[in-house]
C-alpha cells in the first residue's frame, strides 16, 4: 500500500516538472497533458481505491484466517477432548470387560456352588428316605414288640390266675390237713384202745405228744 502511494507521488511530481519545463508548449499539448494528468489521477484514484479494497480484503482475509485459526484451535481442542473421551471410553470398556470377566467367574463359581447345593439336597433327600425307611422298620419292630408285650401280659395274667388258683388249692389243702391229722389221731387212738394199755402206754404217750405238738404247730 505504501509502495503504491509513493508511485502516485512520483507520477504527480513528474507531471509538475513537465508543466514547469514546457511553458511555451502549445495549447493542444497542454490540453493533452491535462487530459493525461486527469487520466493519471483517475488511474491513481482507481489504484488507491483498489489498494484500499485490497487492504480491506486483506484485513477480511486476515480476520478469516484468525477466525479459522481459532476454529482450528477449537477443533484441535475438541479433537484432544474427544481423544481423551475416547481414551476414557476405552479405559471404561477395559474395566467393563474386566468386570464382565469377574462377573462371569462369579457366575461360574455360583453355578458350581449351586451344583454342590443340589448334590447336597439330593444326598439329604436320600438320607431322609433312608431315615423314613428306618423309622418305618422301627415302627414295625415297635409294633411287634408291643404285640409281644401284650402276649406276655396275657401270659402273665394267665400265670397270675394259675398262681391264684394254685394258692386257693394250697389254702384248701392246708385247711384239710388238720382235719386229716385229727382223723389219723382218732384212728390211732381207736387202734390203741383195742390193745393192752399196759404194753402200749409208752407208745401211746409218744404218739399223743407228737400229735399234740403237731396240732399246736398247725
Amino acid at each position: 500500500m505504501k509502495r503504491g502511494i509513493a508511485t502516485a507521488v512520483l507520477v504527480l511530481a513528474a507531471s509538475g516538472s513537465l508543466l514547469a519545463t514546457a511553458p511555451t508548449a502549445s495549447a493542444q499539448g497542454l490540453r493533452d497533458l491535462i487530459g493525461e494528468r486527469s487520466e493519471s489521477r483517475t488511474n491513481l484514484r482507481d489504484l488507491i481505491l483498489d489498494r484500499l479494497a485490497s487492504r480491506d480484503d486483506l484485513r477480511d482475509l486476515l480476520r478469516d484466517r484468525l477466525e479459522r485459526r481459532d476454529d482450528l484451535r477449537d477443533l484441535i481442542l475438541d479433537r484432544l477432548a474427544t481423544r481423551d473421551d475416547l481414551r476414557d471410553l476405552l479405559r471404561d470398556r477395559l474395566e467393563g470387560r474386566n468386570d464382565l470377566r469377574d462377573l462371569i467367574r462369579d457366575r461360574l463359581s455360583t453355578r458350581d456352588d449351586l451344583r454342590d447345593l443340589l448334590r447336597d439336597r439330593l444326598e439329604r433327600r436320600n438320607d431322609l428316605r433312608d431315615l423314613i425307611l428306618d423309622r418305618l422298620s422301627t415302627r414295625d419292630d415297635l409294633r411287634d414288640l408291643l404285640r409281644d408285650r401284650l402276649e406276655r401280659r396275657s401270659d402273665l395274667r394267665d400265670l397270675i390266675l394259675d398262681r391264684l388258683s394254685t394258692r386257693d388249692d394250697l389254702r384248701d389243702l392246708l385247711r384239710d390237713r388238720p382235719e386229716r391229722r385229727n382223723d389219723l389221731r382218732d384212728l390211732i387212738l381207736d387202734r390203741v384202745r383195742d390193745r393192752d394199755d399196759r404194753d402200749l402206754s409208752p407208745l401211746l404217750n409218744r404218739i399223743r405228744e407228737r400229735m399234740g405238738g403237731g396240732g399246736g404247730n398247725s
